[in-house]
């Protein structure tokens, strides 16, 4: 066939039907091009008929035309020779042959032989074993940045039998083999960090993990959907050796998706739905999960019950929200076990009871789920479903804190300063509890993910301890602190306490600080103060007993009982 093209062109046209580079994969229209190549005796051209041929399992055809390429010096014919008679391809198996073919290749400079000869001397295949020379022709192969040079050579170094192991060098090479994305020594070396190698010995865990995570990302990168999973998620939730980083989650759930991967949908209608690392998008967001429930996702199950009952979109609709989460939750979901409690909690949806809000929450507490720890802990401790115990309702918290729940600190901190104020306890028990309290209000305080009232009112705790006769660190001047970082924030009932500390010394800011916390009364104190003001007259407020009379009523609403007793009194 006259064609008027060069044998490069022939050879990347031939390519592109070959791999399906796009345009779709067609071996034969490949075959056509390869084979023009090759008349015009193109190594190249001899060498792709071959592989032609490989692809359709005729073997001894593609010899024929690895030889002819070998012939005119192309000295991957040489590799792919040494592959057919290690393999009894077309020839009878011939390890000496594999040898000669690929020590050939090596002798004439090809670099993607070097590693493979170094195996054959290693493994001992067509020549007696030696760790020597497997060693040379890894070095050789490194040398010329070949990433399976580098990881043999690595593991050659930790696993040698004849020649002295170096475990430095040999985590030194592996590393370079895994940073040019060598998929074998990235995986290599999470087993090594996995399963602390003695080399790592004096290394902490937490080291250990942050570096098992590193390679885990470094195989995300090479598209293994498994680990962009992992990946995606770490940087979407964070833990102790891994921040959150929702960018960086974005990007890994967007590799996923282009791969078509639930996990993939997930991620991201979770970052658009709560506006992580992208701004809130509803639409989007359902569209996304949408996609991953009906592949039987119940992360994804759970998230649309969460977008039904909360609104997020669409209309709120508990019912529907109750359907989703029973799906998620008949598949072992804990987080809808969790949000099909809080409905019956609530009395958001019919036939609810608080025995099956314990029951759901139970449930999951059973399975694992620290959420539900926390809940537990709330439940036994008001109540809720089943008799109020203090005990259990601290081993919940407890079990909660373990599992790193963060809101569990805040409320047994809440709950077990509630309860030393209603029972007697020795003073040394009761400090102890006290700072017990303090220290996880602070360790909550200072998390970076709390919840802002929840911060505002740990700050007016701690000011709250700091003031009592009876514990030993009492400090007016840390309590006033305190008290003055959650007034600051508006917190209302930390302005009241300003108001009481200041009334007397600066009477103006005291007030200022009154005025502002009835504008968000809390529980009706600072309503009654300021209705006290009014109803005795005071040098800064014009006594008015009839507005007075409003504010105590306002106060009494909000069920204060010293206003209820005031408002009796008239």
């Amino acid at each position: 066939m006259v064609t008027n093209k060069t044998p490069k062109e022939l050879n990347d046209l031939g390519d592109r039907y070959f791999y399906g580079k796009k345009v779709p994969k067609n071996l034969e229209m490949s075959f056509t091009y390869y084979k023009q190549a090759a008349d015009l005796n193109n190594p190249v051209g001899y060498f792709n008929v071959a592989k032609y041929f490989i692809e359709k399992e005729q073997y001894k055809q593609a010899n024929e035309y690895l030889i002819k390429s070998k012939a005119l010096g192309y000295t991957k014919a040489n590799i792919q020779l040494s592959n057919m008679y290690l393999n009894g391809l077309g020839f009878r198996k011939n390890k000496k042959k594999a040898f000669k073919n690929l020590e050939e290749a090596v002798n004439n400079h090809e670099v993607h032989a070097m590693h493979q000869l170094g195996l054959f001397y290693l493994q001992g295949i067509g020549c007696k074993r030696n760790e020597q020379n497997a060693q040379k022709y890894f070095e050789l192969a490194s040398e010329n940045k070949i990433s399976l040079g580098m990881y043999h050579l690595g593991c050659l170094h930790l696993d040698a039998k004849q020649i002295k192991k170096d475990y430095q060098n040999g985590f030194f090479w592996l590393d370079k083999s895994a940073e040019n994305g060598c998929i074998l020594a990235i995986n290599r070396l999470k087993e090594l960090y996995q399963n602390s190698h003695q080399f790592l010995k004096k290394k902490s865990q937490l080291y250990l993990q942050e570096m098992t995570f590193y390679y885990d990302e470094l195989l995300a990168k090479q598209n293994d959907d498994e680990a962009l999973i992992r990946v995606g998620f770490t940087y979407y939730y964070g833990n102790d050796f891994c921040k959150v980083n929702y960018e960086k989650a974005n990007l890994y759930f967007k590799m996923l998706i282009s791969l078509d991967h639930t996990k993939g949908y997930l991620g991201l209608g979770l970052s658009k739905l709560y506006g992580r690392g992208l701004p809130v998008d509803y639409k989007q967001a359902k569209e996304n999960l949408d996609v991953a429930a009906t592949r039987k996702d119940i992360e994804a199950l759970n998230a649309l019950g969460d977008i039904h009952r909360l609104g997020y979109g669409v209309d709120v609709n508990y019912a529907r929200a109750k359907d989703f989460y029973f799906e998620a939750a008949k598949a072992d979901e804990t987080n809808a076990l969790i949000n099909l409690g809080l409905l019956n909690y609530r009395k958001q949806i019919s036939g609810a009871s608080n025995d099956l809000a314990f029951q759901y929450i139970k449930t999951a507490s059973q399975k694992g789920n620290s959420s539900a720890y926390y809940w537990m802990g709330i439940f036994y401790d008001k109540g809720i479903g089943v008799e109020a115990d203090f005990k259990k309702s601290e081993i919940a918290f407890k079990q909660a804190i373990r599992a790193n729940n963060l809101g569990a600190k805040y409320k047994y901190a809440q709950m077990l300063y509630e309860h030393i104020s209603k029972i007697k306890l020795p003073k040394k028990r009761k400090n102890i509890s006290y700072l017990m309290i303090k220290d996880l209000l602070m360790e909550y305080i200072k998390s970076p993910s709390t919840s802002d009232i929840n911060t505002m009112y740990s700050l007016y705790m701690l000011g709250d301890l700091y003031s009592l006769k009876d514990f030993d660190l009492k400090s007016d001047k840390v309590s006033r602190y305190y008290y003055e970082v959650a007034a600051a924030e508006k917190f209302t009932k930390a302005m009241v306490r300003m108001y009481f500390i200041l009334k007397d010394f600066e009477p103006q800011v005291a007030i200022d600080h009154l005025q502002e916390a009835i504008k968000r009364p809390h529980d009706g104190e600072g309503l009654f103060e300021w209705a006290n003001l009014l109803y005795e007259g005071h040098e800064l407020v014009p006594q008015n007993q009839a507005t007075a009379k409003e504010f105590y009523g306002k106060s009494a609403a909000l069920n204060y009982q010293p206003a209820k007793e005031k408002l009796a009194m008239f």
